[in-house]
């Protein structure tokens, strides 16, 4: 493992993360200097720059534009370099306070509670407002459908080669995985941090009747579950969903009797991970080509989208 893949274990690892800096905010009338202590704002007062603001009576600043343009434009031009990657400096700080909003907080209050989760209020029912939780790759994923593409196929030599524990033991002269063994398949082809897999799995000229199993790589093998039943001498399929090994991109498949084995994916559940663009629908290197790049592929069709109606209504 590299040392930049080291760092993505780690980074997937971190389910939650928060921390507590006091930061100013620019007034209309700003002071340049660092102050010392606790500066005031109260109304009609300046907010310091480079200081923590109380307001001691309590009370909300508003700004209003009536413009078209933005409100509020806050910028940081801090970038730094390391390995390759660009790290901005933050315009914007939400502390981390509490679980909840307050009840009393007006719609479209926002706020990030102690273990990083950002949350918004959405509703309010007479004098009480609901709060959403905002999803992000901290506490939630997504489902991204791709171009279906075949990972392995045990009958072809060249389609066994993302079998990463390929041998006499576990598959035998012909190609079929071997009863009683079980299978570790790369997925790095085509996801990055992936957290789960949905597919097609085939089993065909099985020897005798029996089952496969699709699991997490990494974790002990489950009892009393199958993904596929199969019979001798015949072509079984079915769809499934599994997890996806949580350090590596790979997934375990043990057969009960020895079977060819066909692997197709069409689509993955990503969290912090990426999936590869060239297997997307909208991609240019989708079956239906194009000439535009991607970022202006999914443009307009975001555009596209806003524009029109659904059939339903």
């Amino acid at each position: 493992m590299t040392e930049n893949q080291d760092k993505t274990v780690g980074r997937r690892q971190l389910l939650r993360r928060a921390g507590t800096v006091a930061a100013g905010v620019a007034g209309t009338t700003v002071v340049g200097a660092a102050v010392a202590g606790q500066a005031q704002a109260d109304p009609g007062q300046p907010v310091i720059q480079a200081a923590s603001n109380f307001v001691t009576g309590g009370g909300t600043t508003a700004l209003v534009n009536p413009a078209n343009g933005p409100t509020l434009r806050l910028a940081n031009t801090n970038v730094t370099v390391a390995d390759g990657i660009e790290f901005a400096g933050p315009p914007l700080m939400l502390i981390p306070s509490g679980e909840l909003l307050s009840e009393q907080a007006p719609v479209g209050s926002m706020g990030v509670d102690k273990y990083g989760n950002f949350q918004v209020v959405s509703v309010q029912s007479g004098t009480t407002s609901l709060t959403d939780y905002v999803h992000t790759t901290g506490n939630s994923n997504q489902i991204v459908p791709i171009v279906p593409q075949r990972i392995i196929d045990t009958r072809e030599a060249a389609l066994r080669a993302r079998i990463d524990n390929a041998s006499t033991t576990t598959l035998d002269s012909s190609g079929r995985l071997r009863g009683g063994q079980t299978i570790h398949v790369r997925l790095d082809d085509f996801v990055h941090y992936g957290d789960a897999l949905f597919g097609i799995v085939t089993a065909t000229t099985a020897i005798n009747a029996g089952f496969l199993q699709i699991f997490p790589y990494g974790t002990p093998r489950p009892a009393n579950f199958a993904s596929l039943n199969y019979v001798a001498n015949q072509v079984n399929s079915n769809a499934f969903m599994s997890g996806i090994g949580w350090e590596e991109d790979f997934i375990s498949i043990y057969a009960l009797q020895t079977t060819h084995v066909v692997l197709d994916a069409t689509a993955f559940v990503i969290g912090y991970g990426e999936v590869d663009p060239a297997i997307l629908p909208y991609s240019v290197n989708a079956t239906a080509r194009s000439t535009e790049s991607l970022a202006e592929r999914k443009a307009k069709r975001a555009a596209k989208a806003k524009q029109s109606t659904p059939s339903w209504r």
